[in-house]
């Protein structure tokens, strides 16, 4: 006989708590099994067996389609394709329609790709009519804003007066970028700062650059040259699907250093450069200059350290002197000075270039 105490008292009061805790769960998990059940078999139709009564909201999903449109932002003038695909329905013997601003283009059992030509300005539409034998009819509808954006680019970089090239993109340099967009709403353009844009640099999107407005965007390059990569997409506000995209590839270029005769007279003759070697026939002295380009610096004079060297003896003058007079040496017959000039920037260690030029004195 077990004698009963506080401690067997209170051992057969969690036992038989156990044990109705597992009568319950029981009970209430077959409830829980039968509720499940029940629903599955009104979604499928009926508690029956019968699975060939598919309620409508099946249908609408066996009839979603797969569609690609190739590429999803055209530009002007640009061939688009939009192909269909479904899992739940034989296209191949399924009629199929395809109406381009209303008017048909294209229709037939199979027609299940669509290429046309956005044109250079306005919108198209594009409908898409599929006529299913047994079910009803599904319709579609694509609207295309075709939308050029124009990107440009200007280094901050110095290049000589009279220079009729452009400033090119050097290591550690910066440059600005502008996306010019080409919106039209109505038959107006679409200004510039109404307009949202999103740059990237190598397909990363430079969020703290981005926004209404912000159609311009300053990068400076890293001390290693390599290319960039530059995109931006742009849009109305509030007509995201009127995306435009601009893109173009930065290619780092060396800074470099050009020689020119300063004339007496007419200046320095910036029409043609020094190169090689040059006769200077009976002539005394010659002055020359050499001007950078590509380097990050507002003038010739600011910031730039220039390192002379006439026959491989370096000239004392200031470092920031672009300029220096050669004389003949009349005691030899044919003077012969090597000009040798080094330039850098202390700012900006990765510009930095030379340039060497021979210069003859005749003596008779």
């Amino acid at each position: 006989m077990i004698k009963l105490n506080k401690q067997n008292i209170k051992i057969f009061l969690l036992i038989g708590f156990v044990f109705v805790l597992f009568i319950f769960n029981r009970t209430e998990g077959f409830s829980l099994f039968n509720k499940v059940t029940a629903q599955t078999a009104d979604l499928l139709g009926g508690t029956g067996s019968d699975s060939s009564s598919v309620p409508g909201q099946i249908k609408e999903i066996k009839q979603q389609l797969d569609i690609n449109i190739s590429p999803e932002t055209p530009k002007p003038n640009d061939d688009v394709t939009i192909t269909i695909e479904t899992y739940g329905l034989d296209l191949n013997s399924t009629d199929i329609q395809w109406l381009l601003n209303g008017k048909e283009i294209l229709r037939g059992d199979g027609k299940k790709v669509f290429t046309f030509n956005v044109g250079s300005t306005g919108e198209s539409k594009v409908n898409l009519n599929i006529f299913p034998k047994d079910q009803p009819q599904i319709a579609r509808t694509f609207s295309f804003n075709p939308s050029n954006v124009d990107l440009l680019w200007q280094s901050e970089t110095y290049t000589p007066p009279f220079y009729k090239g452009k400033a090119l993109f050097s290591p550690e340099s910066s440059v600005t970028m502008v996306a010019i967009p080409n919106f039209v709403s109505g038959n107006s353009r679409v200004n510039d700062s109404n307009v949202v844009y999103k740059w990237s640099i190598d397909r990363e999107v430079m969020g703290d650059n981005s926004g209404y407005g912000k159609n311009y965007f300053k990068y400076t390059a890293d001390i290693i040259p390599l290319d960039k990569d530059m995109a931006v997409e742009a849009y109305p506000a509030g007509q995201e699907t009127r995306k435009g995209v601009g893109e173009t590839t930065l290619s780092t270029k060396n800074s470099f250093a050009l020689f020119y005769e300063d004339n007496p007279t007419n200046g320095v003759m910036f029409n043609y450069s020094l190169t090689d070697q040059i006769n200077l026939g009976l002539r005394n002295e010659s002055k020359i200059s050499v001007f950078p380009y590509n380097f990050s610096v507002d003038n010739k004079n600011s910031g730039l350290e220039y390192t002379w060297y006439v026959n491989s003896e370096k000239i004392d003058i200031p470092s920031n002197t672009n300029t220096i007079t050669l004389k003949k040496n009349a005691q030899e017959k044919v003077d012969l000075a090597s000009v040798l000039v080094n330039l850098s920037n202390p700012t900006h260690i990765m510009q930095t270039t030379g340039n060497i030029i021979d210069f003859l004195f005749n003596n008779n």
